[in-house]
This record gives C-alpha cells, sequence and structure tokens, in this order.
C-alpha cells in the first residue's frame, strides 16, 4: 500500500506492507485526513517535539525520526475489516470519525500517526483500536466531518475554562483550534467574543462561526475592542490559540485582572514570563489537550461532532484545500509556519480519491468528479 513518510525531514510516497488487524482492532481505509499543527511541529521541530513527550512521559506519541513516519491522526475512514470482538460494534462499510488511538500488546497506547509502528491516516490502510469513534451519519459529509479532531481541542479548552453566557472572551488564533474554540463559546451564548488573528480570511470565518468582532492584532488592539464591547465588570477569558511565541507573557502583563487564560496552542519553544506579575493581576493560566479520554476531552469530540450534525456550523468554510496523497509534502510546505500565504489557508485535507500532487482549491477539487 502506499503512504507519505517522513524520513530525517523529508516526506516522499513510499510502498509500505499491507497491515492487518489484531483482536479488538479495526482495518480501516482513510477517505480523509487533515494536516494538524502538531504534524508541522513534529516535522519542522523534531527535537523538541520528542523531547517534550520524553519530558512528560507521553510515550504513546514518541518515534525514531530516522526510521520513518507515517503521520496523520485527524482523520475519517471507512472500516475494511474488524478484529476478533470488535465484529458486534463495527462493521466493514462504516464509516467512522476515528478517535486515533490503538494500544499495543504491552498495553501502551498510542496516538497512531505517531508511532514507529502505528502509521496514521496518511497510509492507504491502517489499524487502529475498536473504541470511541464515532459512526458518521447518511447526509453528513464523510470528507468535511474530518475536521472534527481539531475543532475538539477548541471545544475542550472552553469546556475546561467554565465560561458561560456572563463571561466576555477573546480567542487568540482562528486556525481549526480556535475556530472550535469560537463554535462552542457561541453555542454557550458567551458575550462578547472577540477573535483576533492577522488572517482576513480566518477572521471572516470567525465572524460566520459566531464571534462578534473579530481583528487583525497587527493593527487594533483586541483587548481594548473587548474593553468596548463588555459590560462594566466583566471577567475576561482567553483562549490561546495561535502558540505565537511570548504571547502567553504578554497576555499576563496587559490584560485584566483575575483574567483566566486557558492555553490550547501548542508551541514548542520555551516561553518567559515574571510569575509576580500573574499574582499582581490575580491571573490564572491553564492548558489544555486535545481529544482523548482523559478528564472532559472525550466529551469535548462527540460535542464537537454533535455541532457539526447539527448545523451549527458550515465545515465547508475552514477547508481552504484539498490535495491526493501524492501531494502530502506540497501541504506541508504550503502551511509551514512563516510562509508567505500559509495563514491564509485553515485546513486542507488529504483525500485519497484525487489524483496528482497539486493543492486544489474546494472548487477544483469538486470539479474533478472524484
Amino acid at each position: 500500500m502506499r503512504a507519505a513518510v517522513m524520513r530525517s525531514g523529508k516526506i516522499t510516497v513510499e510502498e509500505l506492507p499491507e497491515p492487518r488487524p489484531e483482536a479488538g482492532q479495526l482495518l480501516v481505509e482513510p477517505i480523509a485526513t487533515g494536516v494538524c499543527g502538531s504534524d508541522l511541529s513534529a516535522w519542522q521541530h523534531t527535537d523538541e517535539f520528542l523531547a517534550a513527550h520524553y519530558e512528560t512521559g507521553a510515550l504513546g506519541e514518541v518515534f525514531d525520526p530516522a526510521r520513518g513516519l507515517v503521520m496523520g491522526h485527524e482523520f475519517t475512514a471507512r472500516v475494511v475489516e474488524a478484529g476478533k470482538g470488535a465484529e458486534e460494534e463495527y462493521a466493514a462499510g462504516d464509516a467512522l470519525v476515528v478517535l486515533p488511538g490503538v494500544t499495543d500488546p504491552s498495553g501502551q497506547v498510542h496516538t497512531v500517526g505517531y508511532a514507529d509502528d502505528y502509521p496514521g491516516g496518511l497510509a492507504e490502510r491502517l489499524v487502529v483500536g475498536a473504541y470511541g469513534h464515532l459512526k458518521i451519519p447518511d447526509g453528513v459529509s464523510p470528507v468535511l466531518a474530518a475536521v472534527t479532531e481539531p475543532l475538539a481541542t477548541g471545544v475542550n479548552g472552553v469546556i475546561r475554562s467554565g465560561i458561560t453566557e456572563n463571561d466576555g472572551t477573546l480567542v487568540t488564533g482562528s486556525g481549526p483550534v480556535g475556530l472550535g474554540a469560537v463554535i462552542e463559546l457561541s453555542a454557550r451564548g458567551a458575550s462578547p467574543i472577540v477573535v483576533s488573528d492577522p488572517s482576513a480570511r480566518r477572521r471572516e470565518i470567525a465572524l460566520a462561526y459566531g464571534a462578534h468582532a473579530a481583528v487583525d492584532p497587527l493593527v487594533d488592539d483586541p483587548l481594548q475592542v473587548w474593553r468596548e464591547r463588555a459590560p462594566s465588570g466583566q471577567r475576561l477569558h482567553i483562549i490561546e490559540a495561535s502558540g505565537a511565541p511570548g504571547l502567553i507573557g504578554s497576555l499576563m502583563a496587559t490584560a485584566p485582572s483575575f483574567t483566566k487564560i486557558v492555553v490550547i496552542g501548542a508551541a514548542m519553544r520555551e516561553e518567559s514570563f515574571r510569575p509576580v506579575t500573574g499574582i499582581l493581576r490575580n491571573t490564572s493560566v491553564e492548558f489544555v489537550g486535545g481529544p482523548g479520554f482523559g478528564d472532559t476531552q472525550y466529551h469535548a469530540f462527540h460535542r464537537a461532532f454533535d455541532h457539526l450534525k447539527t448545523g451549527r456550523f458550515d465545515p465547508a468554510l475552514m477547508v481552504t484545500g484539498y490535495a491526493g496523497l501524492g501531494g502530502t509534502a506540497e501541504v506541508f510546505a504550503a502551511l509551514r509556519p512563516g510562509r508567505p500565504g500559509a495563514i491564509e489557508h485553515v485546513k486542507i485535507l488529504i483525500r485519497h480519491d484525487l489524483p496528482g500532487a497539486a493543492i486544489l482549491s474546494p472548487e477544483e477539487a469538486a470539479a474533478t468528479g472524484a
């Protein structure tokens, strides 16, 4: 089978052995796979990525960069075969939003796409554990449903923040994770919802998803925009979804007293700030992870998909490009942080039914008839 393999920083399409499902596993065939900011970090900042996981004991997401890694943990897939013990819950042909976990014989749970022996959704076929997946009902696009996983990270940040309709919010960064936060904030009736992002395209989508104001931080002060809209005495919650260097410390120094900052943007670089600044302002800072089985994470996965199924937002707005598996290297290059035009993309999906290596607009992809 074909797979996009990262080896020592280079991504090429190679032939790999066909996987087989063991007991309690599913063999699946990806439909659409998103490239995550974490994938870009694993590609560009491999040493820092691995160091963070070894330091925290997150051994389910470590790999040998010289051996060859098949990434992809944001994806939808169709079941090809259910292993022993999985036949009652899953059947061949089921379309799933995949919870990207698999358990090895020792009991270690791995995230597919970040493990040497468990390729991710950038392979034509792979095995996943037979647990936690969301079945895609008729009437819901199995391609667009691939945005569920990154949105769930933003949803989880809001759930963990405890924000209610009485709270004001600032979302810094409106990539897929930040947009997930906006969708959940809108569902909760939070007001005002202010979004800060230098991309005009992303700001426009944030407004369509329920933000009340969206500003370019290079032009306007987003905190001032919040102050102008917030009722007197309202507490500010900040959802930091950008991962921008130095932003956490800057927000601690400039946000109002008693602000709560929830960090969901996974920056690889070390940050520096003065703890006394947070003490003097009574600032709370919390770091929140994405979908999984811990705490609120699985609930967020379900809730993000519920928002999609019920039409609370249009997922097509945030999918700004498509490519076939042969275009994986081009997609990574196009999304590389710092590349001109990179922030004008929101989510590029790799569709396994598309030929060629070119990145297509949604209109061009539709015209292929695939």
